[in-house]
C-alpha cells in the first residue's frame, strides 16, 4: 500500500499524506494559517495537525505536505520539518503548541526565539544501535514525549524509503541519549544538492549542556554510509541547536561549511555543511 493511500485517525483528525484544507465555518476574513510539513519526518507533525484541527472554527487552516512537492518546499524556502505561515506573511518554525495558538486566537502575534544553549563538548558513548522500523519508537522519544501513536506515522513515512537502516541511536539502560538519522538527498524536498552519491542528515540529537551525546551516533552513521555514499550533507543554524546545530558542532566533527543557505531575521542563519565520507570511517 502506498503511503499516499494511508489515512490515519489520531487526535480526532483524519490525516492523509497530501494537501488538505481543514473544514472551517463562519467568516471568510478570519486569520489564515498555512501549515507546511514534511510528512512525518518529525513524529510531532501528526500531533500538530491534530492540534490545528481543534482550532478549525477559529482560523482558516490549510495543510501542505511537501513530501513529494519539492517545488512547493523550495518556493517556501523550507528547511525545517514544519513551517507555519500566518496570513501569508509571518513565518514560524518551532513545533506548534496550544498556548501559542491561543495567543494567536486573541489577536496577538507571538514572538519566536531560537533555542540556544552551551553545547557540551565532552564526548560520551554508551550503546550505539542501528535504527530500524523495529526500534523506531525509542528514537521518537527525541521529542521529549512518549508519542507512540505519532511514531506510527513516522514508521510508514520511513518504510516508503525501503532502507534497512534509518540511522543510529545512542541509549543507556533503555534511555535515549542521542541519535543521527538520514535519507538519501534525492528524497529530500529542500533546496539542497540532490545527488545519488549524497546522503542528507535529517536529524542529529539530543542537545545537552552535560555531555556530547550526538557525536557517537553520528560517527556510526558516517561509517555505515561509506558503503553507499561519497558524502553527507546537513543543515545547521550558526548558534541555535534547531535544526541539528550548532555550526561549531559540525566543524568540530570534520564538516566543511558550504555557506549560508537561508536566513530568517531574528531567528536563524542556516548553513549547508558537508563531509566526505571516505574520511569519515577512520577520523574526524
Amino acid at each position: 500500500m502506498a503511503i499516499s493511500d494511508i489515512i490515519w485517525i489520531s487526535a480526532n483528525v483524519f490525516f492523509k499524506f497530501d494537501r488538505v484544507i481543514l473544514p472551517t465555518k463562519g467568516r471568510a476574513d478570519r486569520m489564515r494559517i498555512d501549515f507546511y510539513y514534511w510528512g512525518c519526518q518529525c513524529p510531532l507533525n501528526l500531533e500538530m495537525i491534530g492540534l490545528l484541527q481543534q482550532y478549525r472554527d477559529v482560523f482558516t487552516v490549510s495543510l501542505h505536505d511537501v513530501t513529494d512537492d519539492f517545488a512547493l518546499a523550495q518556493q517556501q524556502k523550507m528547511y525545517f520539518p514544519t513551517l507555519t505561515v500566518v496570513d501569508c506573511q509571518d513565518r514560524f518554525f518551532s513545533p506548534l503548541k496550544k498556548a501559542w495558538l491561543d495567543q494567536l486566537a486573541e489577536g496577538k502575534r507571538p514572538t519566536e526565539r531560537p533555542w540556544q544553549i552551551e553545547l557540551a563538548v565532552e564526548p560520551y558513548q554508551a550503546e550505539i544501535t542501528a535504527l530500524t522500523a523495529v526500534n523506531l519508537e525509542i528514537a521518537c522519544r527525541c521529542t521529549g514525549k512518549d508519542c507512540a501513536a505519532n511514531c506510527e506515522g513516522k514508521r510508514f513515512f520511513l518504510l516508503r524509503q525501503k532502507q534497512p537502516i534509518y540511522g543510529f541511536i545512542h541509549t543507556e539502560h533503555g534511555l535515549l541519549l542521542g541519535g543521527a538519522e538520514y535519507l538519501p538527498s534525492l528524497q529530500v524536498p529542500y533546496a539542497i544538492p540532490h545527488r545519488s552519491d549524497t546522503a542528507f542528515l535529517t536529524c542529529s540529537y539530543a542537545a545537552s549542556e552535560k555531555f556530547d551525546y550526538k557525536t557517537a551516533p553520528l560517527r556510526a552513521l558516517e561509517t555505515y554510509l561509506c558503503a553507499e555514499f561519497r558524502q553527507i550533507i546537513a543543515i545547521t543554524d550558526e548558534t541555535g541547536v534547531f535544526p541539528n546545530g550548532t555550526l561549531d558542532f559540525f566543524l568540530a566533527n570534520g564538516y566543511t561549511d558550504q555557506g549560508v543557505i537561508a536566513e530568517e531575521s531574528g531567528y536563524c542563519k542556516l548553513h549547508l555543511v558537508q563531509k566526505q565520507l571516505q574520511q569519515a570511517a577512520g577520523s574526524k
